[in-house]
């Protein structure tokens, strides 16, 4: 799991918060493969995730919050992308299998996707950059929220699956 690396940049955030030095833990998932350090054990909610192009992935959200403090993990599985495109209701002429397969794009967009996403919430973008994780492409944002809190996100694409890190704190 080259993932587990991810866990390093949640130590990182620790140390913005002050309830940092107060019992993380690594936390692992077999179902989605990663392994990251949170304060406490998550919630972990299904959800359904709407990509760029109009397709609904299945997904799952790690979450723990303390006090003012989320920490969270999305992972959205794009394994079974170019069925979940043939199967949309809202599909054009475009997506047809004779035309380029748009969930290959979909799939390849997914780090650059979810970056707008969080730019789109508002607040000062400080850092904004692409990144790896142990040779795993992704891409970094910090934001400084209007509430004045920070926002810190890491972005992975790894074997079709996307890692959403996310640290409002």
């Amino acid at each position: 799991m080259r993932l587990r690396q991810v866990a390093a940049f949640f130590v990182v955030l620790g140390i913005v918060s002050p309830l940092a030095a107060q019992g993380w833990f690594g936390y692992t998932s077999e179902a989605d493969q990663f392994t990251v350090n949170f304060p406490a054990e998550p919630e972990v909610e299904e959800i359904t995730y709407p990509s760029e192009y109009g397709a609904e992935y299945p997904g799952r959200v790690y979450t723990v919050r303390q006090r003012d403090n989320v920490y969270s993990v999305t992972v959205i599985d794009y394994r079974d992308s170019r069925n979940v495109h043939l199967a949309r209701t809202n599909s054009t002429e475009a997506d047809s299998p004779q035309s380029y397969d748009y969930w290959r794009i979909d799939v390849l967009a997914s780090i650059a996707y979810a970056a707008t996403n969080f730019r789109r919430r508002g607040g000062e973008v400080t850092f904004d950059a692409w990144a790896h994780i142990d040779r795993v492409p992704g891409h970094q944002l910090q934001i400084t929220n209007q509430d004045g809190s920070r926002t810190y996100a890491g972005i992975y694409l790894h074997e079709r699956r996307l890692y959403i890190i996310d640290a409002t704190v």
